[in-house]
């Protein structure tokens, strides 16, 4: 199967205007998965002096999408239609690392796994379903 077109973006860290505005960094990806960090910054921060969940989950959601494109076709698009995270640590600051894994590929859906943590320790698990339209 040939690359999607938006896989070359991706890899440019061209992946969107919302993604680039909240600092999301490409590290790799390929058909096993996609890997990003986030360097954190204080427009990441809730009013807790934390950094907001839906930062978290942003990272998360970017990633597990990006690694579904590596399984598309290149006529193909996706849109995540469920997302489950359980958020395991408070977030504080410094730099995230997330790793998506797609762990089912079916003919409508593909069920993908992630994980964030912060300095080694796990910070939040996903598991999503993307649709391909």
């Amino acid at each position: 199967m040939s690359e999607h077109p938006k896989t070359r973006d991706i890899r440019l860290n061209r992946m969107s205007p919302f993604t680039e505005a909240l600092g999301l960094e490409l590290v790799n990806l390929d058909r096993e998965g996609c890997s990003m960090r986030l360097e954190i910054g204080p427009q990441h921060f809730n009013a807790g002096g934390r950094v907001h969940g839906g930062v978290t989950f942003s990272l998360l959601d970017s990633a597990m999408g990006a690694a579904v494109y590596a399984h598309l076709a290149p006529d193909e698009m996706t849109a995540t239609i469920e997302c489950k995270v359980n958020y395991t640590l408070a977030i504080t600051g410094g730099v995230l690392a997330c790793r998506a894994r797609v762990v089912h590929v079916g003919t409508k859906t593909m069920v993908v796994d992630a994980e964030v943590h912060q300095d080694g320790v796990l910070a939040a698990k996903a598991l999503g379903t993307f649709a391909r339209i």
